[in-house]
């Protein structure tokens, strides 16, 4: 045997782990701190309370970076919404239904999200009725409540590389379940996450509680505390540009302008002049680049929301090419 056997399945495997998954680093889940959830974004907490994920969402957990990469690099390839590997000696086989059972979140609901209308998922987390559907959406047009939500959802529920700017069709069509009430299958759609992005090592956190409770020794295992940058409370909102003022949550504009207290969404603008923001933060927007003077030299804000938005698009081809290997593996 030219590989060990007591950590790896396969050579394949160890060379995976050493040569691959070693370099990459974990996608760390955000939580949430409940004593944020006050005035106009107190309306977060019964959203996921009516779901069953609230107490999951609140909660945290050591992380034990090894046994997160070990579980990727020996993760066999699936047609079905079962995620096995092997840890330590140990086979591992995970199921929606062991997910749902070890964060005590429920396994009912929809699996896909085919028979919502992007126009009807548009309205409701934008709040406005008749909204142009083949407008291209910022998390800087997102009321503030739903825009934590969007953290949630891009960085914990269904965690994604790349830039958090432009939310994907997907990812509001689970904010809009998730606002009106309407049952999801997050534990099924953990785990066809997990399948579908095995080299962006998604849920370290979650992987990490759930391994710890299989017979596994941990006992000699290097853990790490959840980083306190992704924990949502009033400084983890800060640096979203969301502070606290007058009794109300409000975006934080740019240097040199007040704070706004929910956008306004125009959906006749071009898409090429929406504002953009930061991974986390709207700290700059694309305007008209003209000054009182009349200049037609356009600003550095605007240039670098410019680039920021170029990026934001090789992110999604990206993230579609890793989806298509994914889907060619398991046709393979």
């Amino acid at each position: 045997m030219d590989y060990d056997g007591d950590l790896f399945l396969s050579k394949e495997n160890e060379e995976r782990y050493n040569f691959t998954l070693n370099s990459v680093k974990l996608h760390n889940e955000k939580w949430l701190d409940r004593a944020v959830l006050t005035c106009n974004i107190a309306s977060i907490r019964p959203w996921l309370e009516q779901l069953g994920w609230f107490d999951y969402l609140c909660s945290s957990h050591p992380i034990y970076p090894r046994i997160v990469k070990l579980f990727y690099a020996n993760l066999e390839k699936s047609s079905n919404c079962v995620a096995k590997s092997f840890v330590l000696g140990v086979a591992v086989k995970i199921t929606p239904e062991f997910i749902g059972e070890t964060l005590g979140i429920p396994c009912t609901g929809i699996t896909h999200f085919n028979d919502i209308k992007k126009s009807d998922a548009l309205e409701i987390c934008l709040e406005r009725p008749n909204v142009n559907p083949i407008m291209t959406v910022t998390s800087s047009h997102l009321p503030i409540a739903t825009r934590i939500l969007l953290l949630l959802v891009t960085n914990t529920l269904l965690p994604r590389e790349g830039s958090h700017t432009l939310p994907s069709k997907r990812d509001l069509k689970l904010i809009a379940c998730i606002k009106n009430g309407t049952l999801v299958n997050l534990p099924y759609l953990i785990v066809n996450h997990i399948l579908s992005r095995p080299n962006h090592l998604p849920y370290p956190m979650l992987l990490s509680r759930v391994l710890a409770t299989l017979d596994i020794d941990l006992n000699d295992e290097h853990n790490v505390k959840p980083k306190s940058k992704q924990l949502i409370n009033k400084a983890g909102l800060r640096s979203c540009n969301i502070k606290f003022e007058d009794g109300l949550w409000v975006k934080i504009q740019a240097a040199g302008r007040a704070p706004v207290r929910e956008p306004v969404v125009d959906v006749e603008r071009d898409v090429g002049e929406e504002e953009e923001d930061n991974d986390d933060a709207d700290r700059f927007e694309v305007r008209p680049s003209g000054s009182g003077s009349g200049s037609s030299q356009p600003t550095m804000e605007s240039l670098q929301a410019k680039m920021e938005y170029i990026q934001v698009r090789v992110d999604q081809i990206y993230d579609r090419l890793d989806s298509q290997d994914a889907q060619m593996a398991q046709v393979i």
